[in-house]
């Protein structure tokens, strides 16, 4: 993708934002469940937690609003650029799980704060996605 435009890489931005995003969000949290009790962190889980598989598919379903509203601040940035910093896809993902919380009512008010940094690391991995794949420039 060396010679594409800025518009092409930012429909693949869009792309990359939208499906990559929910199958990375949903990794994480079947990750984080499963290798809690392991190391001894089960104690930071809630208590009623379904199991690890309803759970991941539930999260990979909700974080598609998130996902489009990180791809809405990603998209112009490329369109401009060619270029998405990891700051600011850091940003756009703490902003649309925060837009995505309050949009919908999200279940475990108690852990926005770790979800949203979550929600961070999840858009840097896809930003770091679109890098390695030469859809951006780095």
């Amino acid at each position: 993708m060396e010679n594409a435009s800025n518009l092409q890489r930012a429909i693949w931005t869009f792309l990359g934002y939208m499906l990559v995003g929910p199958l990375f969000g949903g990794l994480a949290i079947a990750a984080i469940l499963g290798l809690a009790p392991p190391f001894g962190l089960g104690a930071l889980l809630p208590a009623d937690v379904p199991h690890t598989g309803e759970v991941a598919i539930a999260a990979f379903v909700w974080s598609i609003i998130p996902a489009a509203v990180a791809s809405l601040i990603a998209v112009p940035l490329v369109a401009w650029r060619g270029q998405l910093g990891t700051l600011e896809a850091a940003v756009a993902g703490v902003v649309g799980f925060a837009v995505g919380a309050i949009a919908t009512e999200l279940p475990l008010r108690d852990y926005f704060m770790q979800l949203a940094f979550l929600a961070g690391l999840v858009s840097i991995a896809v930003r770091q996605a679109l890098a390695a794949g030469s859809i951006i420039k780095t």
